[in-house]
């Protein structure tokens, strides 16, 4: 084989989590000699790291597929393309890539490969939605990678059999001051909208010796912040101690033991240079009062905390398999609230689920009234290939029903946005910088609020400058530098 130098594009949809695996994506290819383009008409490999949460979500991807074959159809050459994250089943390629017939196949839902040479298989059903697909790998079989591209292309490009754990796997930073960290991979939840267990597996939750090594790896490179990731980080280290949510007291769990994660997050708050600590994604039935309190009780965690109703109806909830009910819910924010009027709490919520009666619908109603919610991403239920929802229940409301439900919903977010933003104003706060032009930054404070003011030569991406909040202008905050 000749060694190729080798351009990628690397697009990425849907959640935090997978942005932190791009980073690690990024990061292996970077290491095995591959060099990143920002256009597709650059690449030689354009790799979509995709979401299934929502029916839009696939048909934007299948939609990019097309338009890179039409961009190698015009320039006469051949630009691979490739998908991972939640819309693939197993790693493979297509086989005009290989000697098909003599391929192995294990068409399993979910299936990891069993050793490199498994590659050589086209059993994911992608393949067969799309003949524009040229490999596709799941995101915990990234060390294979290296393999599969030299394998469509014919040549060497660097590729590096020392990465074998997806977990371990360093990532490629893109804004300097704060640091990706993955602790928990996979969901055992199994609600009923939702494919991530069937693409993602069961969880698996790191070490916190790697963890921690990890985030003093990223102090030590000049991040003042970590963002800890998982499909539900407060569950992290379950495999090990069970607990979960107890509604009847908040204040129980002084004479317990510590969830794992309440350690970690006391672990990480001790190093030193790290100024905030944020985690996501949080489910409310594995919240517990020791995570709850902890950005009280610890100076790096900070005030804000994104957790997932995704409906105000228990009715709604059930049929979900939601483990939480809205008191539940309610009863945790209040207690934040409460002892901080300021926090910030965001959520997850989906509108038009199948059977949902404009009563159940009042209830969500409610629920943006009564916890004042600083975000929420508003979702119109779409049926999902392969999950419990759409093998168990008509998708039965209709489409301009969904859309009026999130046109209620989303207004109310926007009265309760800038009623809540409008307390912020008058305050001076950190704000640590994510975006710059010439004369203007913005990024976040420790509530994850947004913030936009003037700067000068002085600052850069990554600072903590402190801000006087000065007004509210539609869903941001505007301030001037102190």
């Amino acid at each position: 084989m000749l060694h190729m130098s080798l351009k990628f594009l690397l697009r990425t949809f849907g959640c935090q989590m997978n942005h932190a695996d791009s980073e690690k994506i990024t990061m292996l290819l970077r290491q095995a000699g591959a060099s990143r383009v920002v256009e597709a008409a650059d690449a030689d490999v354009v790799i979509l790291n995709t979401c299934s949460v929502r029916q839009k979500g696939e048909d934007r991807v299948f939609g990019y597929l097309r338009e890179v074959r039409k961009l190698s159809e015009a320039q006469g050459r051949r630009i691979f393309t490739g998908i991972t994250g939640c819309m693939t089943r197993k790693t493979g390629m297509a086989p005009r890539h290989y000697d098909a017939e003599n391929a192995r196949k294990n068409a399993r839902t979910i299936t990891m490969l069993g050793s490199p040479d498994s590659i050589f298989n086209h059993d994911d059903p992608l393949f067969a939605r799309s003949g524009d697909i040229d490999f596709i790998f799941r995101i915990e079989e990234t060390a294979y990678l290296g393999r599969i591209l030299s394998a469509i292309t014919g040549t060497d490009i660097g590729a590096d059999d020392r990465y074998e754990d997806y977990l371990r796997l360093r990532q490629s930073r893109d804004d300097p001051g704060s640091a990706n960290i993955i602790v928990q991979t996979g969901c055992d939840n199994f609600c009923t909208f939702c494919i991530v267990p069937y693409t993602r597996g069961r969880e698996i939750s790191r070490s916190m010796d790697e963890i921690e090594a990890e985030a003093r790896e990223a102090v030590a490179s000049g991040a003042k912040q970590i963002m800890l990731l998982g499909q539900n980080v407060n569950s992290y280290g379950k495999e090990t101690r069970k607990k979960r949510w107890n509604p009847e007291s908040l204040t129980w769990w002084a004479s317990e033991q510590k969830t794992p994660f309440r350690e970690l997050l006391d672990r990480l708050d001790a190093i030193d240079g790290l100024e905030r600590i944020r985690y996501t994604s949080s489910n409310p039935h594995d919240m517990t009062p020791d995570i709850l309190d902890a950005p009280f009780d610890l100076s790096g965690v900070c005030e804000s905390l994104h957790f997932a109703l995704q409906s105000g109806s228990d009715a709604v909830l059930h049929r979900m398999n939601r483990k939480h009910t809205y008191a539940d819910f309610r009863a945790q924010v209040r207690y934040l609230r409460e002892r901080d009027p300021f926090f910030g709490v965001t959520t997850d919520i989906i509108v038009g689920f199948p059977g949902e009666t404009e009563a159940e619908f009042a209830q969500t109603v409610r629920a943006f009234e009564e916890c004042e919610f600083d975000f929420a991403y508003i979702a119109r239920y779409s049926e999902r290939r392969g999950t419990l929802a759409q093998k168990q229940y008509t998708d039965d409301i209709p489409a301009d029903e969904k859309a009026r439900r999130w046109d209620i919903l989303n207004s109310l977010l926007k009265h309760t946005i800038q009623k809540r933003n409008a307390l912020m104003i008058g305050r001076t706060e950190h704000v640590l910088i994510e975006k710059m032009n010439d004369t203007t930054a913005s990024g976040r404070t420790r509530n994850f609020k947004e913030v936009f003011f003037e700067v000068g030569a002085d600052v850069r991406i990554g600072s903590l400058v402190p801000v006087k909040i000065t007004a509210v202008d539609g869903w941001v905050l505007r301030g001037e530098r102190r």
